[in-house]
């Protein structure tokens, strides 16, 4: 009877046994182990600057790039054709930060106008580099980095092209550029300050005003408009201080529509 009961007790035990999944080293060898594998995020990113370079161009020697990254997600694009005249081309948005669908991809910024592809940039030593999409460099040996020239700066940004909105009413003018979220204090050119070689040509706010009232039905109404224009400081709209300016300084085209 002894036998029978230790013989049973055996088969018992060999019968559990065999359905058991064989963990680590060290670990049960009845309960199941656990997955401790984690994404670990890639560290974050500081993007806002001041970066400047010059770009290659597929039928000009080059673009003289300025790109200013804000922290306030905000950027403003200021680029120069060499070889097609002296007024750059200027983009004003929002900047994205993504990352590639791809193991182990480092985030990337994107800047662009609204409607386009953007463009992608990895964070670099000394700056960004556009890349493509997937956060691969160029096969070409063209220089495509922008050097980082100074942390977030709210320096004057110099005359370029930009299309917007000009709004008049109650004394108060007011540009939203195209793509951008913002509504900027606007005065005429002749306002801002600095040197003569500054305002010269530049349409005074009196101007701007009758241009806007001759163009338009009714005050309030948005004028689509490409000017010539600067960013710089200027009287608070309300109390003391200073808010950032849309100087116009002259008006390029008329019945423009942002996309």
């Amino acid at each position: 009877m002894r036998h029978t009961i230790v013989l049973l007790a055996a088969t018992l035990l060999a019968a559990c046994g065999g359905g058991t999944t064989k963990g680590p080293a060290g670990a049960s060898d009845t309960l199941p182990v656990a997955d401790t594998t984690t994404v670990v995020p890639p560290a974050t990113v500081e993007w806002p600057g001041y970066y400047d370079d010059t770009l290659p161009c597929a039928d000009c020697p080059g673009i003289i790039t300025q790109l200013w990254v804000r922290s306030d997600s905000t950027f403003i694009l200021r680029q120069r054709y060499i070889g097609r005249g002296p007024l750059a081309f200027g983009t004003i948005g929002t900047w994205h930060e993504v990352v590639p669908d791809v193991p182990g991809a480092l985030p990337l910024l994107t800047i662009g106008k609204v409607g386009d592809k953007p463009d992608f940039h990895a964070r670099t030593a000394g700056g960004l580099r556009m890349v493509d999409e997937m956060g691969r460099a160029f096969t070409s040996n063209a220089p495509y980095t922008l050097e980082k020239l100074a942390d977030e700066i709210n320096d004057e940004v110099p005359r370029m092209r930009l299309q917007g909105t000009f709004t008049y009413m109650a004394d108060a003018m007011s540009f939203r550029p195209c793509g951008s979220r913002y509504n900027w204090p606007c005065a005429g050119g002749e306002e801002q300050g600095g040197g003569e070689g500054e305002v010269l040509n530049s349409m005074g706010t009196v101007d701007l005003q009758k241009a806007y009232l001759r163009a338009v039905k009714q005050g309030g109404h948005p004028w689509g408009i490409e000017v010539e224009c600067s960013l710089g400081m200027g009287p608070a709209m309300e109390g003391d201080g200073a808010d950032e300016y849309v100087f116009i300084h002259r008006v390029l085209k008329e019945g423009m529509t942002c996309p």
